[in-house]
């Protein structure tokens, strides 16, 4: 029992020393040449570096987009737009291009609407079978489920693990005293 728990300790030790600190490991992700998420709205970016500070599930879904081959545009279509919505706009060079689109929020609902939205991006990213808007709307048939409650036109699908992102990273903001 002891060796056990000093096998665990020593392991747990070495993760710790091996790692980089989190807001070392934020900034490399956030500042990286090649960014997996891009925007040219200052609010999506700002709100995105913050989210990825405080929020290890945001973090984590941002970290595994830089190991993928999707790129992410963001953007912010204001009142009365999507609350959000991911599409599939190419493949071009071994990179695959989403647009996710927002309507503006509280900030704090911001970013959990970002972070529901990228792990839409992290679906396609695990899925390489999806190359263009025909192959997303067959793979989501098969891992989704149509959202009835989308006021959007056309048929908008979802998933359990985007929701549960989304509350998520929601909650983790919510318990550090997150400017709303």
């Amino acid at each position: 029992m002891i060796i056990r728990h000093v096998a665990r300790s020593l392991t747990l030790l070495c993760l710790l020393v091996a790692t980089p600190s989190l807001s070392m490991a934020a900034e490399s992700i956030t500042d990286s040449p090649r960014r997996p998420i891009r925007s040219t709205d200052r609010r999506l970016r700002s709100l995105l570096e913050e989210g990825v500070r405080i929020s290890p599930t945001l973090r984590a879904l941002v970290a595994r987009l830089h190991a993928s081959d999707v790129v992410v545009y963001l953007q912010c279509d204001g009142p009365g737009g999507p609350d959000g919505r991911l599409t599939f706009v190419s493949t071009v060079g071994g990179f695959r291009y989403v647009v996710v689109r927002m309507g503006r929020f509280a900030r704090i609902q911001q970013i959990a609407m970002m972070a529901h939205e990228l792990q839409h991006a992290v679906e396609i990213a695990e899925t390489p079978a999806i190359v263009d808007g025909a192959s997303l709307v067959l793979a989501y048939q098969r891992i989704g489920y149509v959202n009835q409650w989308s006021s959007l036109p056309g048929v908008a699908f979802d998933t359990q693990a985007a929701v549960r992102a989304g509350v998520q990273v929601l909650k983790e903001l919510m318990q550090e005293d997150f400017p709303y």
